[in-house]
């Protein structure tokens, strides 16, 4: 009698491979650090847009001095991005500088308000430029107001009746 074969040994499992692409491995994520409950549903949070670092610190300083919680992002891609995905919760408002590369204000506006998820946030745009056409152009398109930067602290004031909770 033929001696049986030995079965053969079970194939090592195999872990799936993940195709990631290198600009997804190069993006640094931050995540966003969830307050409270409590201080959540009692603070304005404000996602302020621009891609000059003097003028998100000189607005972030304006609006935590009025007792806002802000978060800065420095391009409208960015900011869309996070919203889109839920990173930044709780936003009640957005304020984006009007000229930025890649995606203008004006851009994030439209987007903003063509998104049934994000259309009710309001949204507030600043430029350096007193320019009449744009700033008539923004408030059609659904801008709750527009800002002259420098930014001042009487404009925050303005800001508080435009907020949605």
């Amino acid at each position: 009698m033929a001696a049986a074969a030995p079965s053969p040994a079970p194939a090592p499992a195999m872990s799936p491979k993940v195709a990631v692409s290198p600009k997804a491995v190069d993006r640094k994520v931050v995540p966003v650090v969830a307050a409270a409950a409590d201080e959540v549903s009692n603070e304005v949070h404000v996602l302020a847009v621009d891609d000059s670092s003097v003028d998100r610190a000189v607005i972030a300083k304006i609006l935590r001095s009025s007792k806002y919680r802000v978060t800065t992002v420095e391009s409208a891609t960015r900011a869309l991005e996070l919203l889109c995905l839920g990173l930044v919760p709780n936003v009640n408002m957005i304020i984006t500088d009007y000229w930025m590369p890649g995606m203008t204000g004006y851009e994030l506006l439209k987007r903003v308000k063509e998104s049934s998820k994000l259309r009710e946030i309001p949204v507030v745009i600043m430029s350096s430029e007193n320019v009449p056409n744009r700033i008539s152009r923004c408030l059609a398109e659904g801008a709750e107001d527009f800002l002259l930067k420098p930014v001042r602290p009487s404009d925050v004031s303005r800001l508080c009746s435009r907020i949605r909770w």
